[in-house]
């Protein structure tokens, strides 16, 4: 069993005299996430992965990206972007001086495949009723969901990953059963506090924060806060 905690005011204060940096926080044999910083003006590196699908949570402030021929978009926190397989992705911090994003991606990645700027853009898709979506915005998504709902949507569901973004509006708890050994849950809290109880262990957990759990058997989400909940929880088959 491993439970792995990333504080978010902790590891930016870590940082705090670093302009730009990047620290890789959670890694499997399948799955590596990157906690990304930068200032606005960073210049892009565009780059291609053949052979996965690579997204990113967005967090503070702005980033802008541009995913193969999609036209170009701008997030805000929560926001989930996808760059499917052989799309070039250009990444670009917009916001004063901490631009927060945390890459998705494999352990073995690297950026030698070379992006182009694409000769036409096309519109992305703003079809909230799939999934899969290059960007994902987490204010439509709860606009078509309900705000004053509890609701559990399928962000992004491929071969290595599926991705939940859940928002509970009361209290709650919920005892969540893991069936595979290699299955790991990766837990963003986007909004509010949520607590967990794994292995008569507890963590609470609030926005910004982290939390890995790998080879256990269940856990247990509880709410008692009556704020507004929203997470987005990662399922990963580790490999392991």
């Amino acid at each position: 069993m491993t439970i792995k905690i990333i504080n978010h005011n902790e590891i930016m204060s870590l940082h705090q005299n670093e302009e730009r940096w990047a620290e890789n926080v959670l890694v499997n044999q399948s799955h590596r996430a990157v906690w990304i910083v930068a200032p606005e003006g960073t210049p892009p590196d565009p780059h291609i992965h053949p052979d996965f699908n690579e997204f990113w949570i967005a967090l503070d402030g702005s980033t802008r990206w541009q995913i193969g021929q999609y036209e170009p978009l701008e997030t805000e926190w929560g926001d989930i972007v996808l760059a499917p397989a052989g799309f070039s992705h250009d990444i670009r911090p917009m916001r004063g001086k901490i631009n927060l994003r945390v890459g998705i991606s494999h352990p073995d990645s690297n950026h030698d495949i070379k992006g182009i700027v694409p000769c036409r853009f096309i519109p992305i898709e703003q079809d909230y009723t799939s999934n899969n979506l290059v960007h994902s915005k987490l204010s439509e998504i709860i606009k078509h969901n309900g705000d004053n709902k509890n609701w559990k949507v399928n962000v992004i569901s491929d071969e290595r990953s599926k991705v939940y973004t859940t928002q509970q509006i009361d209290n709650f708890n919920q005892k969540i059963d893991i069936k595979s050994k290699n299955e790991s849950h990766w837990i963003f809290i986007i909004e509010g506090h949520l607590e967990i109880k794994c292995n008569s262990q507890e963590f609470n957990l609030q926005r910004g924060d982290i939390i890995s759990l790998d080879k256990i058997s269940n856990y247990e989400l509880i709410n008692n806060s009556n704020e507004k909940l929203i997470f987005t929880t990662i399922l990963i088959d580790s490999g392991d």
